[in-house]
């Protein structure tokens, strides 16, 4: 990226992801992420909704690493029109690296409208062909984000790479927010449920990554993108990225959880499911809990081995976060 100082901003800076991110990038030894000039303060104005306001940030902008909402596909596009203008001001390339989770790939094994058994490769499968598909069975709001990212991103010049991730676990780096949502969502409802529980048998499988190891993926492909114009970067359709380190099943989970208080796990249909997560979270219903905490989503993160990122949380990370993530809910009760 030919700048002496690259415009980078991070959003969702305060959030689980976006804070440990932030941390990564200060703390970079890449020398063009330490000449980036990384804004990352509250921009002043009314909100995701202020369109306007988000396009006029992002047009002085060079790389735009959106790690707010997932499902909120107005203010992403407002930032691709941003850096679109900054492109057209500028002559240079400008990239959107946006957040995005597996979910979208996610089946519903529970009330059975859907079954899906594959295993993703991000390097060998068209995950952008995949993901069109299933929009038609029918959308989910944060798939359809992801694709309009893409699109807009193709439609306007701008450079898009999307970052998929499965359960995030860990403590975060950063002042703010410092746990993640389906593992609490868990020890919440074995709290407000007297023991852990688990929507039917528990047998959908997901893949999980560690926040740490999550951040270190983001700060790869930022200084992939400021010293070498993206080299080696999926992008456009084929942009569509994995971030997962490990595999566990919903039964795994509710078992962990149920060890951190009586050993006991009670198997809830869908409804009793969403009765307990309702008072903590809002806009729950059926479909999100099954499709968020108890469907299929395997995923293979080969394009983030070639990228050079090297995880290196696994078991004893996974089994310590529990109990990190115990803590951070008895704090917040």
């Amino acid at each position: 990226m030919a700048s002496s100082s690259p415009q980078i901003l991070l959003t969702g800076a305060t959030g689980y992801i976006g804070g440990t991110v932030l941390t990564h990038l200060i703390n970079s030894s890449s020398p063009a992420i330490k000449n980036a000039t990384i804004t990352f303060h509250q921009v002043v104005y009314e909100g995701l909704d202020d369109l306007e306001a988000t396009a006029s940030t992002a047009a002085q902008l060079d790389l735009v690493i959106n790690a707010t909402l997932g499902y909120h596909l107005a203010s992403a596009q407002a930032l691709l029109r941003g850096l679109a203008r900054r492109k057209k001001a500028t002559g240079r390339d400008v990239w959107m690296i946006h957040t995005s989770g597996v979910s979208n790939l996610g089946d519903q094994p529970i009330s059975g409208a859907f079954s899906e058994t594959r295993e993703c490769d991000d390097a060998k499968d068209d995950i952008y062909a995949y993901e069109q598909h299933r929009e038609a069975l029918p959308p989910y709001p944060q798939r359809s984000t992801e694709l309009g990212v893409t699109n807009a991103g193709l439609e306007w010049g701008v450079t898009t790479l999307v970052i998929m991730s499965p359960t995030i676990y860990g403590v975060r780096s950063g002042l703010f927010n410092t746990a993640s949502i389906q593992i609490p969502t868990y020890i919440r409802s074995a709290l407000n449920h007297g023991c852990a529980t688990v929507v039917g048998e528990g047998k959908g499988v997901w893949d999980r990554v560690h926040v740490q190891d999550l951040a270190d993926l983001y700060e790869i492909v930022a200084a992939r993108i400021l010293e070498r114009g993206g080299e080696g970067v999926p992008t456009g359709k084929r942009g569509i990225i994995f971030s997962g380190n490990g595999r566990h099943s919903w039964a795994d989970i509710a078992q962990s959880v149920a060890g951190l208080q009586s050993n006991q796990v009670d198997s809830i249909n869908l409804a009793q499911a969403v009765k307990i997560i309702a008072s903590y979270l809002d806009r729950v219903d059926e479909s999100m809990v099954e499709v968020g905490l108890s469907s299929n989503s395997r995923t293979v993160s080969s394009v983030a081995r070639t990228l050079g990122r090297k995880p290196t949380r696994g078991e004893k990370a996974w089994n310590r976060g529990f109990h990190d993530d115990l803590k951070a809910v008895l704090k917040k009760q």
